[in-house]
């Protein structure tokens, strides 16, 4: 009861502010005769609501994980195939200026082999694709690699953006964290997206981390137990 209260008043806060910030600009609206400055208000609307939608789209999925974690028995997934397919509909519905999403074979002679869910594992990745693109730089680029180490399969997450501040690369995946760096997009994170994508990761007996990139940019790590054939 104590966890649902918190989520509670959590998902209240955070549903508040851009409510705020729709309702200010609605009341503005009718006085503001310029239009460069009604445009910039049009602008605030789109963005609030943009935030809004994440926002419900992602506590409607944080509701339901633990239920569909339940229910779906854990089967053979291969990640390798799972990433290269995932990639490649990021690819394919790619927008002009925004970062494009690779693949990076590994050239591995076995494949790489997990026990468990393939719609939440999806989801994970798909999560942390969508985290690396919101960071990256116009027309950047996010790579995406699987391979395996010591009994496990290793999955990396890296793009070129600004990282991650030493202090947070663990606060990141704390419920509703959405500090971002000066310049970055606004409204395109609930700040739900990691801390689900690590719900999911533990529940498969594995760890994600993020670290940054000697090279520059933020690199986010999943380890999930191999299951081999």
């Amino acid at each position: 009861m104590d966890a649902i209260e918190t989520f509670a008043a959590d998902v209240a806060h955070e549903i508040r502010n851009p409510m705020t910030s729709i309702r200010s600009a609605i009341e503005t609206l009718d006085l503001v005769k310029d239009a460069k400055a009604r445009e910039r208000l049009m602008s605030i609307l789109k963005q609030d609501v943009q935030r809004l939608d994440r926002l419900v789209t992602d506590i409607s999925n944080a509701s339901r994980l633990d239920a569909e974690l339940s229910r779906e028995d854990p089967r053979t997934v291969d990640l390798g195939h799972l990433l290269f397919e995932i990639s490649a509909l990021y690819e394919a519905s790619s927008k002009k200026g925004e970062a494009h999403v690779r693949y990076l074979d590994p050239d591995l002679i076995e494949p790489v082999m997990v026990s468990g869910r393939e719609g939440p594992l999806s989801q994970v990745f798909r999560n942390l694709i969508d985290n690396a693109r919101s960071f990256s730089p116009p027309g950047g680029e996010v790579r995406v690699s699987v391979t395996h180490f010591r009994g496990e399969a290793v999955v990396c997450v890296d793009d070129d953006g600004p990282g991650i501040p030493p202090e947070n690369l663990e606060t990141v995946f704390e419920r509703f964290y959405t500090s971002r760096p000066k310049g970055a997009a606004f409204g395109g994170n609930s700040g739900l997206g990691l801390s689900i994508a690590r719900q999911i990761v533990e529940a498969h007996g594995g760890e994600i981390h993020a670290e940054n990139r000697r090279e520059g940019g933020a690199r986010f790590v999943v380890r999930l137990p191999e299951k081999k054939a």
